[in-house]
Formats: structure tokens, sequence, C-alpha cells
């Protein structure tokens, strides 16, 4: 979104405020106001997009220090809570009301030894107020009526429902837990759910990805969005029944959602709207992930079902059509405004399955919000494998991927070969994520990603090139001779060849020996080399595309360090290489060669110097 659309927003939420700064009480009841005993109605969709009521009943307010510690508690009942088997994933942000007039939001649900039927707390409208109301200045300094208080009754505020015996042993106490406000995933697999919500701990980063051999760390921890707070939903439907609701028609009860990746991979959060000002609203009742300020796509919700659950029942809904944008992810709700649309990042995977002669492209817009995005890769990316292979197991992949952003002085560009034994599917993903994670956390600029494309050719063959000897010509050198070599090399069980060529020393070279390494693929930095400095985002980006590919046969020539107090403290002197387009070279072999100041002399005519010795 441009600076300038997001100061004219800011320009409407500050005209929005100055018209709230009076809190016209004919349209709300304050926490001064409530009183035990107070009757009136919830507004939430149980299903198919329908507003249903149910009832509510004023139980008392818990009053703590601080408004953003003040809940109303009430008992819910009524068809919509029978039918939702209590209160549901997704209710959060649902309206109460009393006379007609808004209260605040449902956020928590809660047991109490003393109220039998479902109760739950309702985030009281000031704080909410004050979220769609951006102008710090209005604030409310309202007492309850003292004698809503329940005194004497303790608030436990947990993440989880307790077990029953701890609620009754503790009849003075109310445990309260959020109503979630749920992930919905569709198009993603399930491992690839499973890697949404547990990053790392869900599949580990392969060895040799290239997050081992960047120069310095590759960015935040891959914890999953479970680390957030979040919880995702058993069951996902397949999209679009929500592209054709009206948000001209959207109001207190409707359903509306956060939307993390949009497109033929969503990702995103469904609550419910509880109070609209013209084209701002607020909704949720508590924070979505507890961001603050925020540009994150507000998308239309439609609910199919509320799906009873012994452990949590939850509403089975689709994500629609990005409406706006969430601008305030707060402790008391979510705000936004409908109508302007934040710019994501747009994200293109094309996958080929080369032994079926299969292709699919997969479009998906991301948000830019740096530590966010590498869940999302990863869970987009192995998606975007599983649903075109339809399959898990080995094989060989070819990627290109470039990586545009405003802030970059340039393109990344760069091409990946990787195989595997058990799982092709692993490496592409966090490839990706790692160098994206990269650019993001950069300590010289913001690179402002707006673009990644990636495309990826995938066959079950496993198509490598082990080296299996390497042989130099002689044993002796001096600087500026030429050392020839030899490599046997043999491709994954197949046809043996032989790769030859020469490197020359450099003629400044001091050092007593030398070392010739033939390795596929990138190599970490040796005890004697010294790392690379970085002036700027581009020396990075040069960085990161000149690491070699594992279809990268390097010869090396090292010398051992005289100035090292360590003996097998080597630095690269000069190096050729070789492709080998669409394969996998591993292994790693050396032999090592002395290196005299002049030219070996000839001690008898029947030894003959320089002669290869094969």
């Amino acid at each position: 979104m441009s600076r300038r659309i997001f100061a004219l927003l800011c320009l409407g939420l500050l005209a929005a405020s100055a018209a709230l700064y009076a809190y016209d009480r004919s349209e709300f009841l304050f926490l001064d106001e409530i009183e035990v005993g107070m009757t009136g109605i919830g507004l939430t969709i149980v299903a198919k997009d329908v507003i249903d009521e149910f009832s509510i009943e004023v139980l008392g307010i818990i009053d703590h220090p601080g408004a953003l510690s003040d809940f109303i508690v009430v008992r819910v009942s009524g068809e919509a809570i029978g039918r939702s088997g209590g209160i549901a994933q997704g209710m959060s942000g649902s309206p109460i009301y009393i006379d007609g007039k808004l209260i605040g939001a449902l956020s928590r649900a809660a047991n109490w030894s003393k109220a039998i039927t479902p109760i739950g707390l309702v985030t009281p409208i000031e704080p909410m107020l004050a979220v769609i109301d951006t102008a710090s200045s209005a604030r409310l300094a309202v007492e309850p009526d003292p004698s809503a208080v329940l005194h004497d009754v303790a608030l436990v505020d947990g993440l989880f429902a307790p077990d029953p015996s701890i609620v009754a042993a503790l009849p003075e106490a109310i445990f309260a837990y959020p109503v979630d406000t749920p992930l919905i995933a569709a198009g993603l697999s399930g491992r690839s759910r499973d890697l949404l919500m547990n990053g790392a701990t869900a599949q580990a980063a392969p060895e040799g990805w290239i997050g081992d051999f960047l120069p310095f760390e590759v960015g935040p921890a891959f914890n999953g969005l479970s680390s957030l707070g979040l919880s995702l939903l058993p069951m996902a439907a397949m999209q679009p029944a929500a592209s054709s609701i009206d948000v001209t028609t959207l109001g207190p009860g409707s359903s509306i959602g956060v939307a993390l990746a949009t497109g033929d991979l969503s990702i995103g959060s469904l609550g419910t709207l509880t109070y609209r000002d013209g084209d701002a609203l607020i909704g949720y009742g508590h924070s979505f992930i507890s961001h603050g300020a925020s540009e994150f796509p507000m998308v239309a919700i439609s609910i199919i079902d509320t799906m009873k659950s012994f452990e949590a029942s939850f509403k089975l809904g689709t994500l629609g059509d990005v409406i706006g944008t969430i601008f305030e992810d707060r402790t008391a709700a979510i705000g936004g405004r409908i109508g302007p649309i934040v710019d994501t990042i747009d994200l293109s995977y094309g996958v080929s399955d080369l032994d079926r002669d299969m292709a699919e492209i997969y479009d998906v817009g991301l948000v830019d919000e740096p530590h966010l995005v590498p869940e999302l890769l990863l869970s987009t990316g192995f998606a975007a494998i599983d649903r075109t292979l339809d399959r898990v197991g080995p094989g060989t992949v070819e990627m290109t991927y470039r990586i545009d952003g405003a802030g970059m002085p340039a393109p990344l560009e760069r091409t990946d070969v990787f195989f595997s034994s058990i799982d092709i599917a692993v490496y592409p993903p966090w490839q990706l994520a790692g160098i994206v994670s990269f650019l993001q956390y950069n300590p010289f600029a913001d690179p402002e990603i707006t673009e990644i494309t990636t495309s990826m050719s995938i066959t079950e063959d496993i198509r490598g090139i082990q080296i299996n000897h390497l042989e130099i010509d002689d044993f002796i050198y001096a600087p500026g001779d030429t050392v020839r070599f030899r490599i046997q090399l043999q491709t994954y069980q197949g046809d043996m060849r032989v790769e030859e060529g020469e490197i020359v020393i450099p003629e400044n070279l001091f050092a007593e020996s030398i070392v010739v390494r033939a390795y596929g693929g990138p190599r970490y930095l040796e005890a004697g080399e010294t790392p690379s400095t970085f002036e700027g985002l581009a020396d990075l980006i040069e960085a990161v595309e000149s690491i070699p590919s594992y279809s990268q046969l390097t010869v090396e020539l090292f010398a051992i360090d005289p100035f090292s107090p360590y003996s097998d403290a080597l630095y690269g002197v000069t190096e050729v290489a070789y492709e080998f387009p669409g394969y996998v070279v591993y292994g790693e072999w050396e032999t090592t060669a002395l290196l005299t100041d002049a030219p070996a002399t000839v001690e008898s005519e029947e030894e003959t110097p320089s002669t290869p010795n094969w």
C-alpha cells in the first residue's frame, strides 16, 4: 500500500475518532451502567451466513486494575448456543446488546462451579472503541457500579478449558479461556498444515540447505504459528462461497476474517464483527496476534455450519475476497476499514511432474510480515508440491526462483538442484523460506519484497553424480606451475566417466604444501579463511547468488595458512568449476602435494619429473 493511501486512511480514522470522542450513550451501554441480572442478546452466525440471536444474562463484572483487564460475566443460552454445542471457536467478537445498546463483544468462554449453564466473558465496549478511535486522547475513565462487581472472585485466565475437578475445587474462581479465533487453511495438505502451525518441530531443515552457508543467520526461528497462540481448525471447506457476500450488508454478528495468505492456497482467521461505523469496524473482542499497528488483509467469511465437538465446537467457514484492511491488532479488539486494500507479496509456484507430464501453477498473496512469511512459505511450498505430485517419496528437483522488491537494487535470481532418497518435497520450501527470511532480516535495508516467482521440475529419478576419485599429475610443484587433475565420476547406479582439467598455482603463493580438493555444491569456510564483508544489500544479494548450486563440481586449490597456529588452517587459493545441469554432484575427494620455491630438479636420468601418474 502506498504511503499516500496509508496517510489518507489515518486521516479517515482520526476523523472517525473525533466523531466518537463524545461517546454517544444512546448507542452503547458502558461498564458503569451494567447491573447484575440484566438480560439481552448476542448475535452470531451458526450456519449458512444467517445471523442468529442467543440470550445472555449478566452475572457480574470482573473489575481488575486497568481497562483491558475488565470483563462482564454473562450466562449464554438459546437455540443458537445449543446448535453450536456451547460457545464455539469463531464466536469471538459476537456483539452483546442490552436493551438494544451494545455493551461489548463475547471474547472468552469460562467455567465456574456456581454456574451450571455455559458462561462467557464479554470485553467491554470502552477499550474496543479505543481501537476504532486511534486518537490516544479519547480515553474513558469510568468505574463499574459497585453493586455489580463480583467481589472476592478470582479470574484465572488461561489458554485452555480447565479440568472440571479443578473448577469444582475452587468455587470462588472463574476459569476463563479465549474463544479462539481459529485459522482456516484451504488447499493445504496434512503435513503442510502441521508445518504451518509447528514449523521446524514438524519438519526440521534438511542438511545442506542454503541457511547452512549464508554469512549470518537467516532470521527468526521457524517456530510455527502455534507459538503465537493461534489454533488451526481440524477441517476447512474449499473456497468460494464467501465471495458472494455483499460487504454493504456486513454488520454486528457477521463474520469477518484476517488473511495471511489468499488465492489458490489460503490461510486466515475467522471471527465476528462487533461494531461498524461507516467503513470502520471492530471485532473479535481480543487481539489476533497482538501485532499492534498492522496492515493485514480483511476478508469476507462464509459460515457453512457450526460443528459440535467434545473438545471445542467450531465454525466451519471459507475465506472469501479481500474487502479491506485491518490496521489495529490490540488487546481488546481488531480494527480496520472496509475499502482500502493493502499490498501483499505476489507469490507464484510453478510445479511440473516430469514423470506424469503434468504441471500446475499456484498464485498466492502473502501478507508482508517478516516473522510470518517463513512459515507461510514452508506450508504453501509443501502444499504446492504435494498437490501436484500426489505422492511423498524420492526424486530430483530443479528449481529456479526470482525475488523482486521495491527496496532491492536488483532482483535476486538463483537455480538449485536437489535430490532425496526419501522425500524430494523437503528442499525447495526450506531453500526459498531461508533466502526470503535472510533478505527480510538483513541489517542494511528493507527489501520491500513485492514478488516471488519459483518454478520446480520434479522427477522420481535420482539424478546424482558421485565423485569417486581424484588424481593429480605430480607430488611436488612450484609457484606458477600448472596442476593437471583427473576426476573419476559415476552417475547414480549408472555409468562411469572421467573429467580432466588443470589449475594454476599462483606465482606469489607462500606455503609448504597444497591441497587439491574436488567437491559438489557449496562448502563451509575453512579454519584459516576470512569471512566476507558486506557494505549493503546489493552485496548480500550477490553473495546469495554466488553460493554454488549442487549441480556444480568445484576443483579448488588450498594452501595451509603459514601464519595460523592451527595445522589444519587452510584457505582457498584458486578454483575451477564445472556445471552438470539437472544433476546433483555429491561426495568429496582431496589429495596433497609439496610446494617448493623452485621447480623440482632431476636427480637421475631414469626419473622423469612431472610425468602424470595415470
